[in-house]
């Protein structure tokens, strides 16, 4: 057991089904500038690499959650880590998923600056026609970071905890991949950031915090306004991928977070490939700062 952890155990939320919708998955591609045709096909669009993020949307209420029961301060939480496991092949517009979501465990460490940062690993799991027995289709683990709010004191509106996701990931043990030298595979600069894009993302996966739009929220958090949404950055960065791999299918995506992206920010996504059948994407701000790292590996 990690140090810090609570011995307490979660009970999963009901499952809920979820019907793949074709109109949902062009709003989604497109919220998250999809180069790739398959996304947005007149007919059986096929779901970007992690359009399952949109999960949340289709929850009739709390009792779905693997929160419920649980306080979570938004203005407080940080996105720390995301991993898609896939055993199939992506599904398509008219898909019929079963999914059930549930906390693993939740822990408290001490940050590095100070302060308790208490962890919770959340689970949600896919299932086709047969229901939410066996394997799943898909799995997505996230690591979500409840930090301590600013000091008294403090000044309002002016701190950026860029490295506070960092800090989560090893607490974690998390294994940071150190990639060897290789081929170079998509290099592109995206238009700069606006609150229009976040707002965008947020309706296209149902993730409504108003941190990222509502300044009078995001100030009341310590930040100096809204910053852009963690997931968007992944699955831009994600659509790059699939549009290199074609249609070799993807096994795992796994993304860690270093800084906070802002408004204004013009974000460079660099793949490399780092194996026969892996690679890397580092997503970087102007200032040269990393916004996040993920990794892929694929089946062939």
């Amino acid at each position: 057991m990690t140090s810090g952890e609570a011995a307490k155990a979660f009970t999963p939320a009901e499952p809920f089904r979820m019907v793949v919708e074709e109109g949902k998955i062009r709003e989604f591609a497109r919220a998250t500038a999809s180069p790739c045709a398959e996304h947005l096909a007149s007919e059986n669009p096929v779901t970007p690499l992690t359009f399952l993020a949109s999960h949340r949307l289709w929850m009739i209420d709390d009792r779905h959650s693997g929160w419920h029961g649980i306080h979570r301060d938004f203005r407080y939480l940080l996105h720390g880590q995301e991993e898609f496991t896939f055993h199939g092949p992506l599904p398509v517009s008219g898909t019929v998923l079963t999914v059930r979501q549930s906390i693993e465990r939740q822990y408290e460490k001490r940050g590095r600056r100070g302060g308790t940062m208490v962890f919770t690993d959340l689970v949600t799991r896919f299932w086709t026609e047969s229901g939410n027995e066996g394997p799943p289709l898909v799995e997505e683990r996230s690591v979500l970071i409840s930090t301590e709010p600013p000091a008294a004191g403090a000044p309002a509106g002016t701190s950026e905890p860029a490295r506070a996701p960092v800090e989560a990931v090893e607490a974690v043990e998390v294994v940071q991949v150190v990639a060897a030298p290789g081929e170079l595979v998509f290099d592109t600069v995206q238009p700069a950031l606006t609150i229009t894009d976040f707002v965008k993302y947020q309706g296209a996966s149902g993730d409504f915090n108003p941190i990222h739009h509502d300044t009078a929220f995001a100030q009341s958090s310590g930040k100096p306004g809204p910053f852009a949404v963690g997931m968007l950055a992944a699955a831009v960065a994600a659509n790059q991928l699939t549009a290199v791999a074609g249609d070799v299918p993807v096994h795992r995506y796994r993304v860690r977070w270093s800084e906070i992206a802002w408004p204004g920010d013009a974000l460079r996504y660099q793949g490399v490939r780092t194996g026969a059948t892996s690679y890397r994407i580092d997503v970087t701000r102007p200032d040269g700062r990393n916004h996040l790292t993920a990794w892929a590996d694929t089946t062939g």
